[in-house]
């Protein structure tokens, strides 16, 4: 009969830190998906970490556990190093002792009824490791993206058990196929030798890293400005997950990066959950991987594994919607016309008189007077008048009276804010008692001082403006 087994793919990125104390550590993070390919999410999940020296059954020079809550995609992540030891020291692992080998086991329940996973050579040395035992550190290049591990087949009918077979050379570990079903276990036959191991080629380009960098969960078009690890590969235009936690994240498109200083622009596009001032973060590519790193030399073929079915495309990200068109500028008044003078009465022509000699040049005029600064369309004078706030310009901009009023800002122009209100802090908001509107503005939230907002094209049509202290004075601003 077949018996029912819990297969489970996992998306491998390792990339390798050394800690500045003890414990050391290397960044390990996978995506864990079931038997139908679809991601196990929001869910806790056990897992046992084995390194093991020489080959894929060599011995088991570390072991350790962790329990670990995937994200809304099925993201998990840890480090090799800082979980609940089995056996072995972390810190006392020679790394230029290898080959190392990573086993890994997982309880999709998150208990410790493990179910091995599979086994990958470590294929780069951790070169911080590796020269804090006292090896030379070589040149270290950026890990890239691996792709996903196609979905795992169901199991076959049992088969007949063949005759030993005369053990052959073991080749290299070929890529891992769909697990078929369960045959008759055959006689073990003897282990062949172990086939030479092909040269690592180089690193790929790397995009997962962290930041503790503190920020707030934005709502879209905040800018926001956070550091990274430096030596990245990413570039303008890519969209990245910015995650907290599995219910705090933002996804956000990069404006500017600087690979040697970390430093990273996002605009904000969506959001997920709520909260102020937080750390550290997970930084990642939204979907696509990054390219690959160059090819390594191809070491001795393994037997082939049958090929796992092929996963579903992603669904295509939707066009963003077009700005509106900014307002044309007015065209400037034309100058009236001069009076025509008279015509006078034609004389009779008179003797041609003799040519009067050339009069001097009069005097240069006087140069007219420089027009007005136009930098800004309005400028606010705003005081505290003990029952609200006290504007002081014309009704085409302050409806009703000037205590608290509602006020008209046009797209596309630049208005003054001059604030002198003592304790009752001037805040431009999204909404009543809302969070700061800040595209466009300079200085919010101050007490004394200037403000300027310059309105967006696609500024909303209705914001407010309030007392951080008393929120009950303030009023709406029509955007037009």
């Amino acid at each position: 009969m077949k018996k029912a087994i819990l297969i489970l793919s996992v998306f491998l990125t390792i990339g390798f830190t050394l800690k500045a104390q003890s414990p050391q550590g290397f960044n390990y993070q996978a995506v864990a998906r079931n038997n139908s390919g679809v991601a196990v999410t929001n869910q806790s999940i056990g897992l046992k970490i084995n390194l093991r020296q020489g080959t894929a059954t060599g011995t088991i020079e570390y072991s350790e556990t962790h329990t670990v809550t995937s994200s809304n995609i099925g993201l998990l992540n840890l480090v090799v190093g800082e979980g609940t030891v089995v056996s072995g020291t972390f810190n006392a692992i020679d790394w230029s002792a290898g080959p190392y080998f990573i086993e890994i086991s997982m309880d999709v329940a998150g208990g410790t009824n493990y179910v091995l996973m599979g086994t990958q050579q470590l294929m780069s040395v951790p070169y911080a490791l590796y020269a804090a035992n006292g090896g030379t550190t070589g040149a270290q290049g950026i890990t890239g993206a691996t792709g996903f591990t196609g979905a795992t087949g169901d199991q076959g009918a049992i088969g007949v058990t063949g005759a030993v077979g005369s053990t052959g050379i073991t080749g290299a570990t070929g890529v891992i196929g769909a697990t078929g079903d369960i045959g008759t276990s055959g006689a073990t036959g003897s282990t062949g030798s172990t086939g030479a191991t092909g040269i690592a080629g180089p690193t790929g380009d790397r995009y997962a890293t962290t930041s503790s960098t503190s920020l707030n969960i934005s709502v879209p078009t905040t800018p926001l400005t956070f550091t990274v690890e430096t030596g990245l590969a990413y570039s303008i235009g890519q969209e990245v997950i910015i995650a907290f936690s599995s219910t705090q994240q933002m996804v956000g498109t990069i404006t500017n990066f600087n690979s040697g200083t970390g430093v990273m622009d996002v605009t904000v596009t969506t959001s997920t959950g709520s909260g102020t001032g937080l750390q550290p973060w997970s930084i990642n590519l939204n979907g696509a991987p990054g390219p690959a790193g160059p090819v390594g030399a191809t070491g001795n073929n393994g037997s082939n594994g049958s090929t796992g079915a092929t996963g579903n495309n992603g669904t295509d990200g939707l066009t963003g919607a077009t700005g509106t068109n900014g307002i044309d500028g007015s065209t400037g008044a034309t100058g009236t016309n001069g009076i025509n003078g008279a015509t006078g009465a034609t004389g009779n022509n008179g003797t041609n008189g003799a040519t009067g000699t050339t009069g001097n040049t009069g005097a240069t005029g006087a140069t007219g007077a420089t027009g007005a600064d136009a930098t800004f369309a309005v400028q606010f004078n705003i005081l505290n008048n003990g029952s609200g706030y006290q504007f002081d310009n014309a009704s085409d901009y302050v409806s009703g009276a000037n205590t608290n009023p509602t006020i008209t800002l046009h797209r596309g122009f630049t208005y003054k804010f001059n604030i002198n209100v003592g304790i009752h802090t001037f805040r431009i908001a999204t909404g009543p008692s809302g969070v700061q509107f800040n595209v466009g503005v300079s200085s919010n939230d101050i007490t004394s001082g200037v403000i300027t907002f310059k309105v967006p094209q696609n500024a909303p049509s209705t914001l407010y403006y309030y007392c951080t202290v008393h929120p009950s004075m303030g009023n709406t601003i029509n955007i037009q």
